[in-house]
């Protein structure tokens, strides 16, 4: 996977994975305690972990333990850009040793 692939598959996913917790956080709306941070994370390494393995299966890659680390980092990374800005990413941090 090259550089641009990547830039473009990220983008895709953090817009998917932040317009998929806004639909959670819809339904969701009467419960007090949830984390949207961890939402958002959750979410994020969903759609970037199975986007990452569709694009494999697409373009006939292979499932190798490489691009299956790459698979978890792309849902990382979605989720880093999905949550935007660093204050979203310290309270994420800060709220994931609480739940």
């Amino acid at each position: 996977m090259n550089m641009t692939t990547f830039l473009i598959l990220l983008s895709a996913f953090s817009v998917i994975s932040s317009l998929v917790t806004e639909g959670i956080k819809n339904m969701a709306a009467h419960k007090e305690n949830l984390s949207y941070n961890l939402i958002t994370l959750v979410t994020a390494l969903i759609v970037g972990g199975c986007g990452t393995a569709v694009y494999y299966q697409l373009n006939a890659i292979p499932f190798t333990t490489n691009n299956i680390i790459y698979m978890l980092l792309m849902g990382f990374a979605s989720g880093l850009t999905a949550m935007v800005g660093f204050d979203k990413v310290k309270q994420a941090i800060e709220q994931f040793p609480n739940k």
